[in-house]
């Protein structure tokens, strides 16, 4: 009887520090993946694009525009000078540089977001398709 309860007891303590080694490295494993310092230094890239991205989309949403002329920015849609062709291509240019930073920015988001949640591809497509073929309000 001694016998069988010091291998119960054993036995106990055995997974006890099995649980106690798995509790850690899982400890371990989610502070990793919440380490936002971690993801940077491995992807600096997508985090400066997301930043620049951002910078771009908060200057556009909170440019100062102008009705008269003279005051703000100039209407770039109506050549004033004689190089306002210039400013036209220009001003295109620039909102061409936004848009692919932006998709550039979106798509390395997206991937990352995909790696960090499983199943995050198949729901993001889901909604995709979804909003593709609503009716769109206006």
């Amino acid at each position: 009887m001694d016998q069988t309860a010091n291998e119960i007891e054993a036995h106990i303590d055995r997974t006890r520090d099995r649980l106690g080694s798995n509790l850690r490295e899982l400890e371990v494993r989610v502070d990793a993946a919440t380490d936002w310092r971690e993801h940077f230094r491995e992807r600096p890239h997508l985090f400066l694009a997301a930043a620049f991205a951002g910078g771009v989309m908060l200057g556009t949403a909170f440019r100062r525009t102008s009705t008269t002329p003279g005051r703000g920015y100039a209407d770039v849609s109506r050549p004033v000078r004689s190089n306002g062709y210039v400013q036209v291509q220009a001003r295109e240019f620039w909102n061409n540089v936004q848009g692919a930073l932006v998709g550039v920015a979106s798509a390395g988001i997206k991937k990352y977001i995909a790696e960090m949640v499983p199943g995050f591809d198949e729901h993001y497509r889901r909604v995709e398709q979804q909003r593709a073929t609503a009716p769109v309000d206006r």
